[in-house]
């Protein structure tokens, strides 16, 4: 389960173009209204969801996936960030997190909100920095509100790997002010 912030609707295209191997992701539904983005975000090993509420279809979807050795990327917040600062992570990626047990590998994304910011259709040139966390297990906890409990240790490890004008809700929880989690070092793609 790869786990990521969102600034930008360059974001899935660029973890589509670095990371290696196959990568499946959720889209919004909305998306898929025009033929030719939901071919090319099929293409892509996208699948639709409805936000808002469970989609149950999209959520067993992403635990066969999982359970299948596949690895899934979600954006935390749920959507794109209005402002460099990470919202609050979703308590679906929680449930992903719980029902599945598999383990989570935090990501970091910051500069793609210049290269694509919301008012804008083409993308500029600008530098773009991804961090690599290291993987872990999300703690086990179980009761009312377990999965927004675990969504939010897997938003504060993302947080920790960006530079802290970027943590947005997780800036307080993380006390070490101004360090950043050591990231794994990063690898260039297969040919």
């Amino acid at each position: 389960l790869v786990a990521c912030n969102h600034l930008s609707n360059i974001d899935p295209f660029i973890f589509g173009g670095w990371a290696p191997g196959a990568m499946f992701c959720m889209a919004k539904r909305e998306l898929y209204k025009v033929p030719p983005v939901a071919w090319v975000l099929g293409g892509c090993n996208c699948f639709p969801v409805d936000r808002g509420a469970p989609d149950r279809w999209a959520l067993r979807t992403s635990l066969a996936i999982l359970r299948d050795g596949g690895r899934l990327l979600l954006f935390v917040e749920g959507t794109r960030a209005a402002t460099p600062g990470m919202k609050r992570a979703e308590p679906g990626i929680g449930f992903l997190a719980r029902k599945s047990g598999v383990p989570v590998l935090p990501i970091a994304v910051w500069g793609s909100e210049r290269a694509l910011p919301r008012d804008r259709k083409i993308p500029k040139r600008v530098p773009i920095e991804i961090a690599v966390g290291r993987v872990f297990t999300p703690r086990t906890v179980s009761g009312r509100g377990a999965d927004q409990v675990i969504a939010d240790e897997i938003g504060r490890r993302v947080a920790r790997l960006l530079p802290p004008e970027y943590r947005g809700a997780y800036a307080a929880a993380i006390s070490d002010a101004g360090r950043r989690e050591p990231a794994e070092p990063v690898l260039s793609p297969s040919p």
